[in-house]
């Protein structure tokens, strides 16, 4: 099982990855704009809400499949996708 687990993590971490990635690229961008209109930071909570669901979606699966131990990395995007949505 623990090789299945493996298996399973490897093969999402390029998902894992654009996902974050994409988060940041929406997040970074959406500061940017506010900071060239002199405006407060809004995080764009549509954008990394969607991406959030894609991979707690993943995780589900992952946890339907049994393989808790990949089901748990899961948890390691979702977090830094939270911390974007954070205005400060």
């Amino acid at each position: 099982m623990r090789a299945k687990n493996t298996v399973a993590t490897l093969t999402l971490l390029p998902v894992n990855f654009l996902a974050v990635a994409g988060g940041w690229w929406v997040a970074a961008w959406s500061g940017w704009a506010a900071g060239w209109d002199e405006q407060s930071y809004d995080p764009p909570t549509t954008e990394l809400g969607v991406l959030c669901g894609v991979v707690a979606a993943i995780g589900v699966a992952l946890l339907a499949a049994r393989l808790w131990g990949a089901a748990l990395f899961q948890v390691i995007p979702v977090i830094i996708l939270l911390a974007f949505m954070n205005p400060s």
